[in-house]
C-alpha cells in the first residue's frame, strides 16, 4: 500500500497547510509575526473508528527583510486510532531568498491497519479483507524558481514497508510482503495563487514524475506520473466567496506492486473511507464552494467524480461520486489557516474528516 502511505506523508502537509505557493504578488509588507499552531485532532471513519493526534506547528520567516516568501513552517504530527494504527511525522516546509527556494522535508513511521476488497471472479459481490502496512519513510524535495511562478527540482522518498495480509498462505500462515520502495523524480510547478494557505485566485498546477529502481534500492521497477491541477476562482469580486476546482491523475506503470497502487479517498474524492476502490490509475475531478459567512466562521460545499482502473479505455467503467459539505473556523488569521469538520457520502460509502488547512493545498 505505498500510495496509500505516501498519502499519509503528505497528511501532515494538508494538516499543517499547503506544500507550495505564493504568498501574495510580490508587494513589499510587513509580515506578521511568528505564529504557533498546536491543535488536538479528532475524527471517525468506518475503518479505523475514533481517531485522536495532535499537531504542533510553527510559522517563521527564515530573513525577516524578505517579505515576498511565504511563511516557512515545521512541526511534528501524530495520530492514533480505535483499530490500533498510528502515524507520527516531523516535517519542515522552508521559503527563503524571495521565494526562488522551496524546500520540503518529512521523517516518520507509521503502522496502519486497513482492508483491500477482492472481487470474486464467478461473482457479482466480493469480501473485505484486513491488512497492516507498517512503514518507515523519509522525503527530501527541493524545487527553484526557474521562470516567472514556475519552479523546477528534484524529489527523493526511501519508504521501507512491511505488509501482512489476513489471508493464510500455503502453509496456513499470514503472507507477509516486506520491499524498499524507493524513488528519485522530479517535479514542476506553475503557481499563481496570491496565497499559500487560503488562495482566492490563481492556479496550482503540479507535474510529478518519480522513478522506483534497483538502482535506488527498490524491490520493484515501475514509474508514477502525479498530475494536479488546482484553479481557484473569487466570486462576486469578494474573497469571502471562492470556487475552487480540482482535477489529478495518478497513474503508475510497469512492476507495480500493492503497496504501489493508489486508493481512492481522501481530498481528491470525499466520501471514500473503506478502501474498496484502488488500482494503478486513479483519475479524479471535484470542485468545492468556500463561503466566509460570518467574521472568522465559514463553510464548504463540494462535489465530484473518482475512477480506479488499470487502464485508460476502462475509465469510463467506475465512475464514483461523492459529494458533502463542512464548516470553518479561522483559527491562525494572520496566516489564514482554517479548522473544521467535512462530512460526504459516496458510492456506497461515506467519510467524516477533521481538518486543519484547506482541501486542494497540494
Amino acid at each position: 500500500m505505498l500510495q496509500k502511505i505516501a498519502t499519509l506523508v503528505f497528511l501532515v502537509f494538508l494538516v499543517s497547510g499547503s506544500v507550495n505557493g505564493q504568498q501574495s504578488s510580490p508587494v513589499t509588507k510587513e509580515k506578521e509575526k511568528a505564529s504557533i499552531a498546536a491543535m488536538p485532532l479528532i475524527n471517525y471513519s468506518r475503518t479505523q473508528g475514533i481517531l485522536l493526534g495532535a499537531l504542533v506547528s510553527k510559522y517563521f520567516d527564515l530573513n525577516k527583510t524578505d517579505t515576498i516568501s511565504p511563511s516557512s513552517n515545521a512541526g511534528i504530527f501524530g495520530v492514533y486510532t480505535e483499530q490500533k494504527s498510528y502515524a507520527a511525522f516531523a516535517y519542515s516546509q522552508l521559503y527563503f531568498s524571495k521565494d526562488i527556494w522551496r524546500i520540503t522535508a518529512a521523517l516518520g513511521a507509521l503502522d496502519i491497519n486497513f482492508q483491500f476488497f477482492l472481487q470474486e471472479p464467478v461473482a457479482s459481490t466480493g469480501n473485505f479483507y484486513d491488512y497492516t502496512s507498517e512503514a518507515t519513510l523519509a522525503l527530501l524535495q527541493v524545487q527553484r524558481n526557474v521562470f516567472k511562478r514556475v519552479y523546477f527540482g528534484p524529489t527523493a522518498s526511501y519508504i521501507k514497508s512491511t505488509t501482512t495480509f489476513e489471508i493464510p498462505n500455503a502453509s496456513g500462515a499470514d503472507s507477509v510482503s516486506k520491499s524498499h520502495l524507493n524513488n528519485i523524480g522530479y517535479i514542476i510547478t506553475n503557481d499563481t495563487r496570491d496565497h499559500v494557505q487560503y488562495p482566492s485566485v490563481g492556479m496550482f498546477a503540479n507535474f510529478k514524475n518519480q522513478f522506483y529502481r534497483d538502482w535506488v534500492a527498490s524491490d520493484f521497477n515501475f514509474e508514477r506520473y502525479l498530475l494536479t491541477y488546482n484553479q481557484f476562482f473569487k466570486l462576486k469580486k469578494s474573497d469571502r466567496h471562492v470556487l475552487a476546482i480540482r482535477a489529478t491523475v495518478n497513474v503508475a506503470a510497469g512492476d507495480v506492486p500493492f503497496e504501489g497502487q493508489t486508493v481512492v479517498g481522501g481530498d481528491d474524492i470525499r466520501g471514500y473511507s473503506q478502501g474498496q476502490y484502488r488500482d494503478d490509475q486513479v483519475y479524479t475531478l471535484q470542485s468545492e464552494y468556500r463561503w466566509n459567512f460570518y467574521k472568522r466562521w465559514g463553510m464548504v460545499a463540494f462535489a465530484g467524480v473518482a475512477s480506479a482502473v488499470s487502464k485508460f479505455s476502462d475509465i469510463s467503467d467506475t465512475v464514483l461520486p461523492g459529494a458533502g459539505a463542512g464548516i470553518r473556523f479561522k483559527m491562525l488569521p494572520a496566516e489564514k489557516i482554517n479548522i473544521g469538520i467535512d462530512g460526504a457520502v459516496g458510492k456506497g460509502d461515506y467519510s467524516i474528516t477533521f481538518r486543519i488547512g484547506e482541501s486542494f493545498g497540494r
